[in-house]
Formats: C-alpha cells, structure tokens, sequence
C-alpha cells in the first residue's frame, strides 16, 4: 500500500507541474500576443497622425481597415 501511496503522490506531483507549464506558457503567449497587437494600434495611430491611407497603415500593421477606421475616428474626437 506504501508503494501505490508514493505513486499516486507522484503523479499527481507529475500532474500539476506539467499543467502548471502549460499554463505559463499559455499566460506567455497571449502576454506576447497583446503586447504585439499594443504594438501594432500604436504604429497605426502614429501612421493616422501623419495622414497615411487606412490600406497602406492596414498593410503595413496587418490590422483590419474597419479597425484602422475606428481608431481613426477615436484620434478625431
């Protein structure tokens, strides 16, 4: 019973690193992932500011033209 006591334990020791791994790299990914999209609305507000074209600044940021125009309207208010 002692050796089935110690496995269990092993397990489920096994059990929560590996989902703990795979939170942290889920938590570093959409950390990355926002940190690109602040990055891409930040270039794209400083390419408004300067008068580029919204498919121009969609091209160049790769966000979406209906996004490009709502920031646009933001920047105007």
């Amino acid at each position: 019973m002692g050796d089935f006591a110690s496995n269990v334990a092993r397990l489920l020791d096994e059990a929560k690193t590996k989902d703990f791994n795979l939170g942290l790299q889920q938590g570093l990914q959409q950390g990355l992932q926002q940190g690109i999209r602040e990055s891409q609305v930040k270039i794209a507000k400083k390419m408004i500011q300067k008068g580029a074209k919204d498919e121009e600044i969609a091209e160049l940021t790769e966000l979406d033209i209906e996004e490009i125009k709502k920031l646009r309207k933001e920047l105007l208010n």
